[in-house]
């Protein structure tokens, strides 16, 4: 229970991220909870509040189905990438994913720094669905994929409205693989589930409150902090890696 109880700032904090900044939930709870949990129970309890958020978020894009008819081979290759990704995670020895995890937020933190291409690209339709793959495969298993996103961005010219729908669609669709990942293993359940379920009302709260602190918000200042903490957190992954290999 102290381990759930670690959890809960964690996983508010992160709501209220995604509410002010329109992204970042798994991106900002995933490698938080790693530094106390195992990357299996981190995925866990993230599972439920990432899907209400994503609902929360799909429902609020306008262009969403357009994303989803010019684009709908990621969303759907994402399914079936986060469902063999899954069945790794429960089956493999995790602790080499923590290493893994500090490298996609490291990758996340330096992909901003790409010079990108200055028209838009068109990528066929088998491009698509091996890219939504590779996502759901970072999404089993580590339960984050923001850099591919960004570098796919930047290398194609995607409008910021159809990206965000898109990849808003292929969180959720990711999620549905992941639980499906779980539940053919019988291990969508237990303490996790039960604390994800109890504590959805605080994280919609905690949501809808950076939501609306949004525009009070000064958010160039929210990033930077946002960023460092993450760079605290990748180089503290790589160093518990580092101790479990000595």
């Amino acid at each position: 229970m102290s381990e759930l109880l670690f959890a809960l700032p964690i996983i508010l904090i992160a709501a209220f991220a995604h509410g002010a900044l329109g992204f970042g939930f798994p991106l900002l709870s995933t490698p938080l909870l790693v530094l106390g949990l195992e990357i299996r129970s981190a995925i866990l309890l993230t599972l439920i509040p990432t899907v209400t958020i994503n609902l929360f978020s799909i429902l609020s894009e306008a262009r969403w189905k357009e994303a989803l008819r010019r684009f709908w081979p990621i969303p759907t290759f994402t399914i079936v990438g986060s469902f063999i990704g899954t069945q790794l995670l429960l089956t493999t020895d995790p602790s080499p994913y923590r290493l893994l995890l500090a490298l996609v937020v490291i990758g996340y933190l330096l992909s901003d720094r790409l010079p990108g291409t200055r028209r838009e690209r068109h990528v066929p339709a088998w491009g698509l669905a091996l890219f939504g793959l590779t996502l759901g495969l970072l999404a089993g298993v580590v339960n984050v994929f923001a850099p591919l996103i960004v570098i796919f961005a930047l290398e194609t010219r995607m409008k910021p409205e159809l990206m965000v729908a898109t990849f808003n669609v292929s969180f959720l669709t990711s999620k549905t693989g992941q639980i499906a990942g779980f539940v053919s293993r019988d291990a969508f359940q237990g303490p996790e589930i039960t604390f994800a379920l109890l504590t959805l009302p605080l994280v919609i709260a905690s949501l809808w409150l950076g939501i609306r602190l949004r525009k009070r918000i000064d958010v160039e200042s929210y990033k930077k902090a946002l960023r460092f903490v993450l760079w605290i957190v990748a180089i503290y992954l790589i160093i518990q890696w580092v101790m479990t290999v000595i």
